[in-house]
Formats: C-alpha cells, structure tokens, sequence
C-alpha cells in the first residue's frame, strides 16, 4: 500500500475518533446555556476525493444578544441626548444572565440607527441607581457604558 492512501486511512481513523470530543464540547458549551449546531461531515473514499468532503468546522454556538428599542431617535454620539451617559441593562438582568449576552442592540425609536454594546467592554461598565422610567415607582440598578466603547451604526 502506497505511503499516501495509508495516511489517507489515518486521517479518517482520526477524524472518526475526534467526533467524542467534539460531542463532549458542545455538551459543555450547553451546559453553560449556548445553544450548539454540529454541522454534517462526510468522509472521502479516497485521497484524491478529498477535497469534495471538506466540513465546515466542528461545532457553532448560537450568541446571544439582547435588543432594546428607545423612545427617543439618534443617529450617533453626537445626538445622543444624555451625553456621556449610555444605560445598557437592568444590573440584576447581566449579572444572572446564563450566557451571558455577547452584545446589547440598542434601537433609536425610528429603526434606523442603532447603538452597539459588546460584554468585552462589561469590565469598564459601573452601575447607578436610578428611576425606570417605564414605570411609576420602580427604582434599580442599571449598567451604563462610557459612551467611547459604545459603536453608532445606519441600518
């Protein structure tokens, strides 16, 4: 037997056996509260068919991201009413998220810009007790973001 078709068979056997551990990743990222995708594979009969049987990764995990719409229209830093103040969540709602959220959508009232809040920036964020202003007597604590790690977008 030629040198490549026996490392052909040894590629397969490996690929065969790397399924455990790929069963045994996502089961972790699920148990964390990621939802996972394992994308078909399909082995080649031969080296030199190869090729047509290329996957498309191990494994994916769905992020979550959170959506808020305003009351009130933006378009960018520049016109953001509350100057270097950007609320991103109820305080309570990121610290018992399960995941955590990978970033917050937040929606200017007419659908046509939105801010951007990615939890890498969590570690600058500082939280302020204030009014809920969509009810009458309920007061929290809510994340705010510098307003500089926060991205303006058209969409």
């Amino acid at each position: 037997m030629e040198t490549r078709q026996r490392d052909f068979q040894k590629f397969v056997k490996h690929l065969s056996e790397s399924h455990e551990g790929v069963i045994s990743a996502a089961n972790w990222l699920n148990s964390l509260g990621y939802s996972v995708t394992i994308p078909p594979s399909t082995v080649s009969d031969s080296y030199e068919n190869r090729m047509k049987h290329v996957d498309s990764g191990d494994l994916y995990i769905n992020m979550r991201v959170e959506v808020k719409t305003l009351g009130i229209t933006f378009t960018n830093r520049a016109d953001w009413k509350f100057g270097d103040k950007f609320i991103v969540c109820a305080k309570h709602s990121f610290d018992n998220a399960k995941p955590k959220p990978y970033a917050y959508i937040i929606q200017s009232a007419d659908l046509k810009h939105i801010a951007v809040v990615h939890t890498t920036t969590c570690k600058q964020w500082y939280s302020e007790k204030r009014k809920d202003s969509r009810y009458e007597d309920v007061t929290q604590d809510f994340y705010l973001c510098p307003i500089d790690l926060v991205r303006f977008h058209a969409v």
